[in-house]
């Protein structure tokens, strides 16, 4: 991560906007931030920690850390942190909150996250830093923001707590496959189960039924064809029989259907003649009837709607007439509805006359109340102000009398280091003492093996030559022995005339005896294990005697070097107590310094006292000073109404155009009220009326006119209507006359059949027509039956025998297919059990290699390997500035609890745990580790720079050290590795090229300098 950007404002003592271009410090590579104690150093790292996780080290949730957090005399906190990832992506997180009406009550925090894309910040999803930074929050602040008391923190975190931050920040949770296997065997058990449940379906499955089921289906198969064959055959001769039969049925079935048709022709006859006579007609009367009808039907309609209209235009014109003198009625009234506007506002300029003179009473009377509590404010900021001068006073004097804390710390670090130097020689003389014990001890050992440090290899190799010659001659005699007994053993298997096995003679005159060859065989092989025991005895003699050496001759060594180190230390703490120079304090006795230390210690005790008690001064002061304020500005806010509100009632007053104020000097504000409402209910309905009979007498006025027009129309339409029907009736007699008709009534008898005319013909042509082809077929059918040679008797015996027949063929069919299903159902079966058997060797085969894995990654024994892998690396890049630090007396190491410990190279190189090291020496380890653990994110991350903020640890450093650690920090700038520091040590800036100051001001809050 590398900070760009950071802006502060109402965060503890920051009370107005501070902004960090960090820019402008990363540059040099090492910056610095420094400040007195209690100036705000601190905020700045918690404030960046706080914007990404939402927590801080101070105060927890429980501890109304909104309220803590929030700068007393401010009323809103915000935080803007703006940084580079480890993969370059830039991106912005925000933090605000407010303080509620009542002081102690804040709104809920508000963070937001952004990320810098195509020129714009885009809202994350989410604002947890870890997903951006890739460190959890207490990683974050053990590998990259420090605060104070955490820098040795990871440094002493248990083996178990070092191993979890290890996962945590390397993602080593994924070398724990424990779990995953631990699935993968429960699945696979679980096929497994399921698998031997499955086969036990199968016992029955063989390849021997299968092929047993096969012979009886080509069995079947043949039968079925024979069976098949014989019913198409019975199938053809039935078919010609029942065709035949079928065309004697249907030529009785066609004689019977012509004698209906015979019965069915003479009302066929009838039926034509009517049609014809319908047609005539219809065709000379239809029309001109239809016409005169829709004449009448018209004429009735038009006699009705005249009534109507007559009946319509009376009514019309009595609601006109009445609308026209209720119009005449309220005209004089509207005429005056200008007075009665005038009025009516006149009468809400008096109302707010009246108001205004009631809230000026009201203001008034508050302004003479406040004035009293504004003096008693401004007598208690005098008191204030009088103990505030007093009590800076008094810690002047205080801090002039305080001692030199430079002499202080200088004589500390004498004492201390004096005393580090007695400590260390004390335990090496004990070393030494303990190392020459130790060295009598392993000569002891060479003197019970009657041998001496110096000749023992001799000895041993003699002893071990003797044993060698002495196992090879018994071997060659066992060996000699063996063939002997092997001889013996072909000797006495000779027979008399058969060859000899070893060289073909036939003739045998004096074969070898050997009796008792196993006994001394045997009594061989006891020597031999004899001789091999005390060469195995030898062995572990040498080894034993090898290991007694390496270590007579390291206790040697160690004892050698411890020696020289007593003598070393004894020259050391020699000079070192020739440096010591000042005259008023003994080098053997602490007691005056430590008198010079409970002085200083006193002073610094009432100087704090005396600062807490001038902070509460101050900010009883600045209270004091903003109710001072509040109270002048409501004052002058009533004073300021008051005039307001006068002006106001004058400027209404010249507003009255109609009315006089003077009739309505004794008149409340509800009589007011109620004359004005009074009045727009008379405007009101005036406007409304007018409107009303405007718009009523106007539609009446229309309607009437609409009335009259159509009237005269419809009278007009009913004349031409009387005309046309008079002019229908004369054609009609001329008609009737002419078909020979003596009235209308007979012509509406024969047009009220209304017959189909389409429907009728079409009955009589399908008639005509089926007849004839009847009769066609009828011929056809009976020339067919008489060559065909059927007898009813041979129809019937072929007929049941083919239904036997089929019968046996469908019986065939279902066993065939019965057959056909269970051979199929078992080769499908056979298959399935092949396949299940395949399937469960590569279970089985699976089972054990998961065994083996289970094994392997039980009780996270692999991940614990990784993470210790990890430690150890980095141990080894800690070390690489660790042992420039300490000038190589020093090292880090892990123990097997996955625990730091210290290798002394100044005490043999004995191992200790690291809180035996003193604060500086701890700093300094803390410091590698740190780096360390900050390259290897780097390098995981493939980050081209990262960033690491230290918050204390200085102070603990001689000179020397100092120089060591920031040569150590400046070289990391050549690593792309940028330091920030936080100190209040003032010497401190003149070595760092860029820094920043932190300055408390009373007034403003906490102040940045840029240097």
């Amino acid at each position: 991560m590398l900070p760009l950007y950071l802006s502060i404002e109402g965060l503890y003592s920051y009370r107005n906007k501070q902004e960090i271009d960090f820019t402008r410090l990363t540059e040099a590579g090492l910056f610095g931030i420094f400040g007195k104690v209690g100036s705000g150093k601190s905020s700045i790292i918690e404030a960046i920690s706080f914007v990404l996780y939402g927590e801080t080290e101070r105060l927890n949730k429980q501890e109304k850390r909104a309220y803590n957090m929030l700068n007393l005399r401010s009323d809103v906190a915000n935080i803007v942190f703006e940084f580079l990832n480890y993969e370059g992506r830039k991106f912005r997180f925000t933090a605000q909150w407010k303080r509620r009406k009542k002081f102690e009550d804040t709104t809920s925090l508000e963070r937001y996250a952004y990320e810098w894309k195509d020129g714009a910040w885009i809202p994350l999803d989410s604002n947890d830093g870890t997903l951006v930074t890739q460190l959890t929050y207490p990683n974050f602040r053990r590998t990259i923001i420090i605060p104070q008391g955490q820098f040795k923190e990871f440094l002493e975190l248990r083996g178990k707590d070092r191993s979890e931050m290890m996962k945590d920040i390397f993602n080593l949770d994924r070398f724990d496959l424990g779990p995953k296997v631990a699935i993968l065997q429960r699945q696979n058990n679980s096929k497994l189960e399921q698998l031997n449940g499955a086969l036990s379906g199968f016992d029955a499955v063989s390849l021997e039924i299968l092929d047993s089921k096969q012979q009886e289906l080509e069995t079947a198969k043949r039968h079925l064809a024979s069976v098949k064959e014989e019913t198409a055959l019975l199938e053809k001769e039935v078919s010609r029989l029942m065709e035949s039969k079928k065309k004697r049925d249907e030529l009785v079935q066609k004689k019977e259907d012509v004698q209906e048709y015979l019965l069915e022709q003479p009302r066929i006859i009838q039926l034509e003649k009517e049609l014809r006579t319908y047609e005539i007609t219809q065709s000379a009367f239809r029309e001109i009837l239809n016409t005169t009808h829709n004449l009448n039907k018209e004429k009735e309609q038009l006699t009705h709607k005249i009534e109507q209209l007559t009946v319509r235009k009376s009514e019309v014109l009595n609601r006109l007439e009445k609308e026209e003198t209720e119009w005449e009625k309220i005209a004089p009234a509207y005429q005056q509805l200008d007075f009665f506007k005038a009025e009516s506002e006149d009468l809400k300029v008096l109302i707010d006359i009246l108001q205004n003179k009631t809230q000026q009473e009201k203001l008034s009377k508050r302004l003479q109340d406040g004035k009293p509590y504004l003096l008693q404010a401004q007598d208690e900021e005098k008191k204030l102000l009088a103990s505030i001068e007093s009590e800076e006073k008094r810690l002047d004097e205080l801090k002039n009398t305080r001692v030199d804390t430079s002499v202080l710390l200088t004589l500390e670090s004498w004492y201390q280091t004096d005393d580090n130097i007695g400590s260390a020689i004390v335990e090496l003389k004990a070393q030494r003492q303990q190392l020459q014990n130790e060295l009598i001890q392993t000569t002891k050992i060479f003197e019970e093996q009657s041998t001496s440090i110096d000749d023992w290899e001799s000895v041993l190799l003699q002893q071990e030559t003797k044993l060698n010659a002495e196992l090879t001659s018994l071997q060659r005699e066992e060996t000699h022995l063996k063939v002997q007994a092997k001889l013996s053993e072909f000797a006495g298997s000779l027979a008399e005339g058969q060859p000899c096995p070893l060289c073909g003679a036939l003739d045998h005159p004096n074969p070898m005896a050997n009796h008792d060859m196993a006994t001394k065989i045997q009594d061989v092989m006891d020597k031999q294990i004899e001789v091999k025991q005390h060469q195995q005895q030898l062995k572990a003699s040498y080894q034993a005697l090898t290991a007694t050496s390496i270590r007579w001759r390291d206790k040697k060594t160690q004892l050698t070097q411890s020696e020289t180190n007593v003598q070393n230390m004894e020259e050391k703490l020699k000079i070192h107590r020739e440096q010591f120079r000042w005259e008023e304090f003994s080098p053997t006795d602490k007691t005056a310094f430590l008198a010079y230390k409970d002085k200083n210690y006193l002073a610094e005790t009432h100087i704090k006292s005396g600062e807490a008690n001038l902070k509460n001064l101050r900010v009883q002061w600045q209270t004091c000073q903003l109710k001072i304020e509040k109270y002048k500005n409501s004052l002058a806010e009533f004073e300021q109404s008051v005039t307001v509100l006068d002006q106001l009632n004058r400027q209404n007053i010249r507003q009255i155009k109609r009315l006089k104020p003077t009739d309505f000097e004794h008149v409340d504000e509800t009589g007011l009220l109620n004359k004005k409402q009074e009045t727009e209910k008379k405007i009101t309905f005036l406007e409304d009326s007018h409107k009303r009979l405007s718009e009523s007498i106007q539609s009446l006025r229309t309607e009437f006119a609409h009335i009259n027009g159509e009237r005269a129309a419809s009278k007009e339409r009913f004349q031409q209507l009387y005309q046309q029907l008079n002019s229908k009736q004369a054609e009609i007699s001329t008609l009737l006359k002419e078909h020979g008709y003596s009235d209308i009534i007979q012509v509406q008898h024969i047009l009220q059949k209304n017959m189909d005319v389409d429907s009728s013909r079409k009955t009589i042509q399908e008639f005509n027509l089926n007849l004839q082809v009847l009769l066609r077929n009828i011929a056809e059918l009976e020339k067919s039956v008489a060559l065909d040679a059927y007898g009813e008797s041979i129809y019937q015996e072929k007929t049941t025998l083919y239904a036997l027949k089929r019968e046996e063929l469908e019986l065939q069919i279902r066993v065939t297919g019965a057959l056909e299903k269970e051979h199929a159902r078992l080769r499908v079966e056979f298959e399935k059990k092949e396949k299940l058997l395949e399937e469960y060797e590569k279970l089985a085969l699976r089972k054990s290699n998961l065994t083996t894995l289970e094994n392997l990654f039980r009780g996270s024994g692999f991940v614990n390997y990784v993470s210790s892998i990890h430690l150890q690396r980095l141990c080894e890049i800690a070390n690489q500035r660790f042992h420039r630090l300490t000038k190589n007396n020093l090292s880090l190491t892990m123990n097997e609890n996955n625990e730091f410990e210290v290798v002394d190279f100044l005490h043999n190189g004995f191992k200790r745990s690291v809180k035996t090291l003193s604060g500086g020496q701890a700093f300094q380890a803390s410091l590698c580790l740190a780096l360390a653990l900050a390259e290897s994110i780097q390098s995981m991350n493939k980050a081209d720079k990262n960033f690491f903020f230290i918050d204390e640890g200085f102070g603990t450093q001689d000179p020397e050290s100092m120089n060591t650690v920031f040569e150590t920090l400046q070289y990391l700038n050549r690593d792309n590795r940028i330091v920030g520091i936080i100190s209040h040590v003032e010497e401190l800036k003149e070595r760092i090229p860029r820094a920043i100051t932190v300055v408390n001001d009373i007034e403003k809050g906490s102040q940045l300098t840029y240097h």
